[in-house]
C-alpha cells in the first residue's frame, strides 16, 4: 500500500501491489501479480520509486513453496519488473510466464488460510512496533511484506474463481453428455414403444372373412376342385385351409354376379312390359268411368248400391275403433233382423284424412323424443330436456270439435214417422255422444211433444247422459275442463252410457281406451278390419246391447207418436177424449161432466199452482223434459182443475195428475178424497190396464177415469142416487172412497 501526503497534512492511498500464495502438501501453486494504482493521477515513476525505497530494508523470510510441487501451469500471471522490490519480496511465487503446479486449485483453501494468518502476524508486528522511530525500517519492511501477502491473498482469490469456472464448463460438458445419451434411451423407448404397438396392432388384426358367413367346410371339400381346395395340404393347416375357404368363397360370389346381372336383365324387360301393360291400362280408366256412370240408372233400378258400398267402405276405414265397431254390428243387425233401420256415415272424407295425418305425426314426435332420453340416460351423458308445446298451439286445438266422420242410424216406421241418431267421437274426451235429428211424424202436423235429444233421455235405468259414462272420460274431463267438454257435449249430444256400450265401450275403469285407425289403415285396398275382429270383446259388448237399444229406440218413437196424436186430440176444440172400442168394458157409460179446457203450461207457470194445489209437489216439476198441461173438467157448477204432467219415458212412466175441486165457491186440494181420486188416477188405473205397450190411449184411458172418479165424488157429496152404491174402504175419520161400484 503506498501513501502520499496532502497539502493538508493528510495521507492518501496512492496504489497497490499484491501478491496472492499459499502452500499445500502437494506443493505451491504460483499465480500472477496483480498491480492496481487507485490513483489515476500517479505516475509509474513515483510509484516505482516509492517500491524500491520500501524493498531496501524488506526482510526475505517469506515462506515459498518446494520446487518439487511445481507442475505445469494452467494459467499464467502478470510479470513485474525484476529490479523492482517487490519481486524480491514474492520470493519464488509465479510470474509472468510461469506454470501453476498442475494438481489442480486444492491448494488454494489451505493457502488461503495461511496467508491470512501470516497477515495477521505481520500487522501485529506493526501493531506492536508502530510509534517507535528506531523501528521504523522494520515497519516498512513489514508493511511491504503485507502488501505482498494481499497480492497473493488476491491472486488466490481470482484463481479460485477460474476454478469455479472450470468446474462449471466441465459440468456443461459433462451435462450435454448425459442429454445426448438420454436423448438416445429416449429414441429407443419410443421405437420399442412403437414397435410393440405395431406388434399388438398385427395381433389383434380383424379380417372382414370373419364378419361373413363363408362355404362351409365340407361344402368346399365336396364341390370345389382340388387345385382350390388343396386336402393334401388344408387338412393339416389352417391357414391355408381359410385361404382355400376364401378363394373358394370369391369363386362362388363371381358365379352368383354373373347370375345376378342375368337376372337383373330379365327384371329390366319384365318392367318393361309392365310399363306398357300399365300404360294400356291407364287408358282404359276413363272409359271404365263412363262406363259405371252410365250403369248407374240400371243399377238404382235393380236396387244394387256399388258405388255406395264402396264409398262407405272407404270411409269406414277412417273411422276410430268405436264408431267401426258401431257400424259393423248396426249394418249386420239392419241386413239380418230390421230393414227398416239405415246406417250410414256423413262427414268430411279430406277432413278425417288431415286430422289422422296430424295424430301419427305426433305419435312419431313423442317416440322419437322417448328414444333419444332413453339413449343420453343409457350413456351417461346429460340429459336434454324435452321443448314443451306452448300454451298458444294447445289453444288453437278445438277440443270441443268433434270427428268429422259420425254414424248415423235412421230408423223409418211405416204410418209412423221416421228420425236419425247421429253418433259423434270426441277424441280428446275419448268419449262418444248420440243425438236425435229430423224426426218428422207422418200422419200428424203437430211437432214433437218432446225435443228429439229427449227421446234418449233415461233410455235405460237412470242413464241421463250428464255425468261422465266412466273414469276414463272422467280423467279427460280433468285435464281438458268442465267448460270444454260441456260445450262439446251442447254441439254433439250427451254421453250416455248405452252409446258407450253399443260403440263396445265398457263402463268399468280398466276398459280400453279407443284407438284410432293408424295411417295404413286408411288404405281402400287394406284387408276388411272386420275379419280380424270376428272375436274382438269389443264386438261382443256391442252385439249384447244393441238389438235392446234399437227396440227401446223404435218403442219410445212409437209413444211419443201416439202421445202427440192424444195431446193433438185433447187440444181441438171439442176436446174430444178418444178411447178404443175395446174400451167400453173399462168404463160406465158416457161420461156426465165435459173436458171444457186444454193448454200447454211452462215451468214457471205450473209453480204458481203450488199454493193451490199442493200434490204437485210429486210431479218432478224440476225436471226440464217434462211437459205440462192444465185441463178442466165441468159437471155442472162444479169444476175441476188439474195439471198432468208428461216424461220422455211413456208409457213407462204413466202420466201423472194433480187436481183441485172447486163446487160451490169452495175448494178442495190435498185431502184425503182428492189425494183418494189421485192414487186411482196416477197409479191403480194405470197398474190395471195391459196390451198397451206403445201408451196408443193411455193418457185418454187416465182423463176418462178422472172423470168417472169426479163424478162419483160430486155425487157422493151431494147425496144423489147413484152415492148409495158406494161403499167407504174404513170406517173412522180417515175413511177412503171406494172409487168402484159393488
Amino acid at each position: 500500500m503506498f501513501m502520499k501526503k496532502t497539502p493538508r497534512g493528510q495521507n492518501k492511498v496512492q496504489g497497490i501491489i499484491i501478491v496472492m500464495s499459499s502452500q499445500t502438501p502437494r506443493g505451491v501453486k504460483r499465480v500472477r501479480v496483480v498491480s492496481k494504482t487507485e490513483d489515476n493521477s500517479s505516475s509509474k515513476d513515483e510509484l516505482q520509486k516509492v517500491s524500491k525505497k520500501r524493498l531496501k530494508a524488506a526482510p526475505t523470510s517469506i515462506p515459498t513453496p518446494t520446487p518439487a510441487a511445481v507442475a505445469k501451469p494452467t494459467i499464467v500471471a502478470r510479470k513485474l519488473s525484476t529490479d523492482s522490490p517487490a519481486a524480491a519480496t514474492l520470493g519464488s511465487l509465479p510470474l509472468h510466464g510461469e506454470e501453476l503446479p498442475a494438481g489442480g486449485f486444492s491448494y488454494i483453501p489451505t493457502s488461503t488460510k495461511l496467508t491470512c494468518d501470516k497477515i495477521r502476524e505481520v500487522l501485529g508486528k506493526i501493531r506492536d512496533l508502530n510509534g517507535d522511530e528506531t523501528f521504523e525500517s522494520e515497519v516498512e519492511t513489514h508493511k511491504r511484506k503485507v502488501v505482498v501477502l494481499f497480492s497473493y491473498l488476491k491472486k488466490l482469490n481470482r484463481l479460485s474463481h477460474l476454478y469455479c469456472k472450470d468446474s462449471r464448463e466441465q459440468t456443461h460438458e459433462q451435462k450435454l453428455e448425459v442429454d445426448d445419451l438420454h436423448l438416445q434411451l429416449q429414441n429407443l423407448k419410443y421405437e420399442a414403444t412403437y414397435l410393440n404397438k405395431e406388434i399388438t396392432n398385427c395381433l389383434e388384426f380383424k379380417s372382414q372373412h370373419e364378419d361373413i358367413e363363408l362355404v362351409s367346410e365340407e361344402d368346399m371339400y365336396s364341390h370345389a376342385p382340388e387345385t382350390v381346395s388343396k386336402p393334401e395340404v388344408s387338412h393339416d393347416d389352417e391357414h391355408q385351409k381359410m385361404l382355400s375357404r376364401l378363394h373358394w368363397e370369391m369363386e362362388e360370389r363371381k358365379s352368383l354376379a354373373k347370375q345376378q346381372s342375368v337376372l337383373e336383365g330379365e327384371i329390366g324387360q319384365l318392367e318393361t312390359e309392365i310399363s306398357s301393360i300399365e300404360t294400356r291400362l291407364g287408358g282404359l280408366l276413363p272409359s271404365l268411368e263412363e262406363l259405371r256412370r252410365a250403369t248407374l240408372p240400371l243399377q238404382e233400378s235393380l236396387g244394387v248400391t256399388i258405388d255406395k258400398d264402396r264409398e262407405e267402405r272407404e270411409l269406414a276405414l277412417l273411422l276410430p275403433r268405436v264408431l267401426y265397431v258401431l257400424f259393423t254390428q248396426a249394418k249386420a243387425y239392419a241386413q239380418v233382423q230390421d230393414s227398416s233401420l239405415t246406417v250410414s256415415i256423413e262427414g268430411d272424407l279430406g277432413e278425417a284424412k288431415a286430422f289422422l295425418a296430424s295424430k301419427d305425426k305426433e305419435q312419431s314426435d313423442d317416440d322419437s323424443g322417448d328414444s333419444d332420453g332413453e339413449g343420453r340416460e343409457e350413456g351417461g351423458g346429460r340429459r336434454k330436456k324435452r321443448r314443451k308445446r306452448s300454451k298458444g298451439n294447445r289453444e288453437k286445438k278445438d277440443l270441443s270439435k268433434a270427428y268429422s266422420l259420425a254414424v248415423v242410424l235412421t230408423f223409418s216406421i211405416k204410418d209412423i214417422g221416421s228420425f236419425q241418431v247421429t253418433i259423434n267421437y270426441l277424441p280428446y274426451f275419448t268419449a262418444v255422444c248420440a243425438s236425435v235429428t229430423n224426426l218428422t211424424f207422418h200422419s200428424v202436423k203437430e211437432p214433437p211433444l218432446h225435443e228429439g235429444s229427449a227421446l234418449l233421455f233415461c233410455l235405460t235405468d237412470g242413464d241421463t247422459g250428464r255425468t261422465s259414462p266412466n273414469s276414463i272420460v272422467r280423467l279427460n274431463i280433468r285435464k281438458h275442463g268442465g267448460d270444454i267438454f260441456s260445450a262439446a257435449v251442447r254441439q254433439n249430444g250427451f254421453p250416455y252410457k248405452w252409446v258407450q256400450k253399443v260403440c263396445g265401450v265398457s263402463d268399468q275403469s280398466d276398459s280400453p281406451a279407443p284407438s284410432m285407425p293408424s295411417s295404413e289403415e286408411m288404405a281402400v285396398d287394406k284387408e276388411p278390419q272386420e275379419f280380424q275382429w270376428l272375436n274382438d270383446p269389443q264386438m261382443e259388448l256391442c252385439a249384447q246391447h244393441l238389438e235392446n237399444i234399437i227396440k227401446s229406440l223404435k218403442r219410445r218413437f212409437r209413444a211419443q207418436f201416439h202421445l202427440v196424436s192424444q195431446v193433438t186430440s185433447l187440444g181441438k176444440d171439442d176436446h174430444k177424449i178418444a178411447v178404443g172400442p175395446e174400451d167400453e168394458q173399462l168404463f160406465h157409460g158416457n161420461p156426465a161432466s165435459q173436458l171444457t179446457k186444454w193448454t200447454t203450461l211452462s215451468h214457471l207457470e205450473v209453480k204458481t199452482f203450488l199454493p193451490t194445489v199442493p200434490s204437485l209437489a210429486v210431479l218432478n216439476i224440476q225436471e226440464r223434459t217434462n211437459r205440462f198441461f192444465l185441463f178442466t173438467l165441468q159437471l155442472e157448477q162444479a169444476r175441476l182443475v188439474g195439471i198432468v204432467s208428461v216424461g220422455v219415458a211413456y208409457p213407462t212412466t204413466p202420466p201423472c195428475f194433480a187436481i183441485k175441486i172447486e163446487d160451490n165457491d169452495t175448494t178442495e186440494s190435498g185431502n184425503i178424497q182428492t189425494k183418494n181420486i189421485e192414487v186411482e188416477v196416477n197409479m191403480n188405473f194405470p197398474n190395471s190396464l195391459a196390451g198397451d205397450k206403445y201408451g196408443r190411449y193411455l193418457l185418454c184411458r187416465q182423463i176418462r177415469r178422472l172423470q168417472e172418479c169426479f163424478e162419483l165424488y160430486i155425487a157422493h157429496k151431494r147425496s144423489s142416487g147413484r152415492v148409495a152404491k158406494m161403499q167407504c174402504s174404513v170406517r173412522g175419520k180417515g175413511r177412503l172412497l171406494k172409487l168402484s161400484d159393488t
